[in-house]
């Protein structure tokens, strides 16, 4: 099986995985007798159409990854695909196929009208003991990685910017105990024919509501897109300021690769930052 472009070019760092993939993907199909389709062409993870299911493999290194399949199995269809099989020793998973699987933002639908109805159905508290990191041991290493990429970056925005997300860091509720997903937007939202709408390729913790918002801001392209997001989601019971602040935070947070820092997520932490 031919991997896609886009996959090689995203993890260069990963040449041992990549080697290993067409076996890992061939244990997979054995397995779980699949009869596989072409990959999808996308850069973070081997997505493999195989009739009613897709087949998933995450690099060993993509540990924002860790947890999806635990998620969807808590979630257990309710607002997102369902989880049909698992071999986390080859960090792979069978998900339920959405049909026709548009993608929300490209399907001319209204986000703001179907993503508040998806939180709802998604709205969980995971019972202890859970697998899921929590937000608060991310924050506290947030609080060390961007400053220092950001020195290590020569300083590539305000410091006002930077010093707001790490207040937000450093504020973190250690009580907050909802599961969140860090990369809900309109791309991973497909139209399918169980429900209109499922959530794909959840990035779970455990912690502050807030940060089901997060995905949704940073893919925004105006401050006037901001607010309506904050109007929305503060209807169904987000901190406005807290999603703001998360917003932000969030953006810088996952704005570095092994480029250095993302002019778009700077751009867009600006953007939720002056949006009021």
């Amino acid at each position: 099986m031919e991997l896609p472009r886009a996959l090689a070019a995203h993890w260069p760092t990963e040449p041992a995985w990549l080697d290993e993939l067409p076996n890992l993907v061939a244990d997979c199909a054995e397995q779980w007798e699949l009869e596989l389709e072409t990959p999808i062409d996308t850069p973070h993870s081997l997505v493999v159409p195989a009739g009613d299911v897709v087949l998933k493999l995450n690099a060993p290194s993509h540990v924002e990854a860790d947890q999806e399949p635990d998620a969807l199995e808590r979630w257990s269809g309710r607002g997102a695909v369902r989880l049909v099989a698992r071999d986390d020793a080859r960090r792979a998973y069978l998900c339920e196929r959405c049909r026709p699987g548009t993608q929300l933002s490209e399907s001319g639908a209204d986000e703001m009208t179907v993503v508040p109805g998806l939180l709802v159905q998604l709205s969980h508290v995971p019972t202890k003991p859970h697998p899921f990191r929590s937000l608060a041991t991310e924050a506290e290493r947030w609080l060390d990685e961007v400053p220092a990429r950001y020195v290590f970056g020569d300083r590539p925005f305000e410091r006002s910017l930077l010093e707001l997300a790490l207040d937000v860091f450093g504020t973190v509720d250690l009580s907050a105990a909802w599961l969140v997903n860090q990369d809900l937007h309109g791309l991973n939202v497909l139209r399918a024919q169980r429900e209109p709408w499922l959530v794909i390729d959840p990035k779970p913790l455990v912690g502050e509501r807030e940060l089901d918002g997060v995905g949704l801001l940073r893919n925004v392209d105006s401050a006037a897109d901001v607010r309506r997001w904050l109007d929305v989601l503060t209807e169904i019971g987000f901190d406005r300021q807290r999603l703001r602040g998360w917003g932000v935070a969030h953006a810088l947070a996952w704005g570095w690769d092994e480029s250095g820092w993302s002019a778009e997520s700077i751009a867009v932490a600006r953007i939720i930052r002056d949006a009021t």
